[in-house]
């Protein structure tokens, strides 16, 4: 039965909603997001490549094991010669967090088979889902769902028919998801395909989409492809913003699907003042690595430009060593870069060493993320070649249900005297930061970045987070000591669908 509610949970991955990784992590060769840890997810430090192969040994391992199920009902029965069996009335079948509702329940221990005649619902954390019948088979791991509703963290979603068949889930008669509450009125934004894969823990592609504003058709698309960690910006529709140093912006990504493994990314950006800014990328994606193949132009936390050609990056994704709670990735970038001032054949490689979360007390309230990494820059232009390594270390303390802050370390050298681009604000760097939630809708977070290199504060950042049903409003502003700037940056756009 195990089987059967992790089945379930996971498709509530159709509506989409990717968790935000928010501990450091080594991206590109830089350490990226200083912004403190997540306090979201108690794995945060780890990445989804770890948690997919983790998932993996902890089924093959339920496969050999018995499964401790709790199973209620007003009436239940067992037949040991045969296998089968069946339960009715307020039935309960509840292991770890996981709770399946049902009025009857029946099945063979000896076939495999389980059956969801009257339909149930599952019940984990702040997921609930319903669907009117269900049947699942242990052996052959197949499984079919018919009319399935429900709400996953802040998204509602709907599909009329699915099957499982070699891990993969298919949403085969179409399947829509929102975010808006609205049943009364049209929602503000949904989205709909004709039909949904879903790969657990890695993926999902959706074909034929469909963006409805207020119940008018907007805009179509013939696939969507959206990894399920996070780690791609992703939106379906365009997104609008304002940023001090470029003004207003413009962008929005098309993803074409060459293959289940290969994808032409299209990011086109347009800023009032920095002009037209596109980015153009090949990706081949395994399971354990991938390779990219970029054009175009990109931009760092600082607002400072380059434009790459014919780069490449071959990176080996996360994963643990051995049974140590530390996860390790590589990779390796070579391309033409530019500025304003010149042009340079640019090469880099690194490794980065991540530890598992470590939580400090019962509650899981008060934890630790530690990482290492290394990192080699050489660049044609004056034959410089530079090295540094990487530390970062996050104490953070969840205090209630809306207080919140850490201290973090961060320390990178510059490794780039030819390039501004992706070099850190500074050597060694020490924050502090207090996040307060007023509701579910809105938070204030507040950091104060220390420069312990130069021992002088560096800089305040202040940001206000306003979620409506479907979008996203995020107001910050920068008062920059050491040069004395001060900056206003808004955000309002569609959530990450």
């Amino acid at each position: 039965m195990k089987k059967q509610a992790m089945i379930l949970l996971t498709l509530l991955s159709m509506s989409v909603v990717t968790t935000a990784w928010a501990a450091p992590a080594y991206e590109g060769g830089k350490l990226s997001n200083r912004q403190g840890p997540s306090f979201a997810d108690k794995e945060a430090t780890k990445d989804t490549q770890v948690l997919a192969a983790e998932a993996d040994t902890k089924n093959k391992q339920a496969v050999k094991a018995v499964l401790p199920i709790t199973l209620y009902g007003d009436e239940v029965n067992y037949h040991k010669a045969d296998g089968s069996f069946s339960a009715t009335g307020n039935v309960r079948v509840m292991q770890g967090g996981q709770v399946l509702l049902t009025s009857k329940v029946e099945g063979n221990m000896q076939t495999g088979d389980v059956y969801l005649n009257e339909g149930g619902q599952l019940l984990e954390n702040f997921s609930d889902m319903h669907g009117e019948w269900v049947h699942y088979n242990f052996n052959t791991k197949n499984g079919e769902l018919k009319k399935i509703n429900g709400k996953s963290e802040e998204d509602f979603f709907k599909a009329p028919h699915g099957t499982i068949a070699a891990g993969v889930i298919t949403l085969d008669e179409g399947a829509s998801s929102t975010r808006c509450p609205a049943v009364v009125h049209d929602p503000c934004i949904l989205f709909t395909a004709d039909k949904i894969e879903i790969y657990p823990q890695d993926k999902m592609i959706a074909y034929d989409v469909k963006v409805y504003l207020k119940g008018k058709h907007i805009y179509s698309r013939d696939r969507i492809i959206n990894k399920l960690d996070g780690s791609e910006d992703q939106s379906a529709i365009p997104r609008i913003g304002f940023e001090s140093e470029n003004g207003m912006r413009l962008t929005y990504q098309d993803n074409r699907m060459l293959s289940k493994k290969d994808v032409i990314t299209s990011d086109l950006a347009y800023y009032s003042k920095a002009g037209w800014k596109p980015m153009f990328s090949y990706k081949h994606d395994e399971r354990n690595f991938y390779f990219k193949l970029q054009t175009g132009n990109e931009e760092d936390s600082d607002n400072n430009w380059i434009k790459k050609s014919k780069n490449v990056i071959l990176a080996y994704k996360p994963h643990h060593i051995g049974k140590l709670p530390v996860a390790y990735s590589l990779y390796f970038n070579r391309g033409l870069w530019e500025d304003d001032n010149q042009t340079s054949w640019h090469t880099e490689y690194g490794v980065y060493l991540n530890h598992d979360r470590i939580n400090l007390d019962q509650k899981h309230s008060l934890f630790l993320d530690l990482g290492v990494g290394y990192k080699r820059v050489h660049e044609e232009v004056g034959d410089t070649t530079e090295s540094t390594m990487l530390y970062n270390a996050s104490l953070g303390k969840q205090f209630d249900a809306k207080w919140s802050s850490w201290l973090s370390y961060y320390r990178q050298n510059i490794t780039n005297n030819i390039f501004n681009y992706d070099q850190p604000d500074m050597g060694r760097e020490v924050q502090v930061g207090v996040g307060y939630e007023f509701d579910k809708k809105n938070k204030v977070i507040f950091l104060t970045r220390y420069d312990e290199g130069e021992r002088s504060l560096y800089e305040y950042n202040l940001r206000y987070i306003h979620k409506f049903c479907c979008f996203n409003f995020e107001l910050e502003y920068r008062d920059i000591k050491f040069n004395g700037n001060k900056e206003w940056n808004i955000k309002y756009e569609i959530m990450n669908w």
